[in-house]
């Protein structure tokens, strides 16, 4: 929790009380979760919801991009 999300980063976060793996990105001032899977759609975070990141990811044992 240390490092404060920035816009492409992987992070670690829990919104509505479900963890999740996603890219975060913000696309015109709203944040939203990014699969890396074309398949599936963005997750907006919306007002009101509870969204906390819980961390950034730094390392990973394969490529993420």
């Amino acid at each position: 929790r240390a490092i404060e999300p920035t816009d492409g980063d992987v992070v670690v976060a829990a919104l509505d009380g479900e963890l999740t793996v996603k890219r975060y990105e913000v696309r015109g001032g709203q944040p939203m979760l990014v699969p890396e899977s074309a398949s599936h759609d963005p997750i907006p975070v919306e007002p009101g919801q509870s969204f906390v990141v819980w961390g950034v990811v730094t390392k990973a044992i394969h490529d993420i991009s």
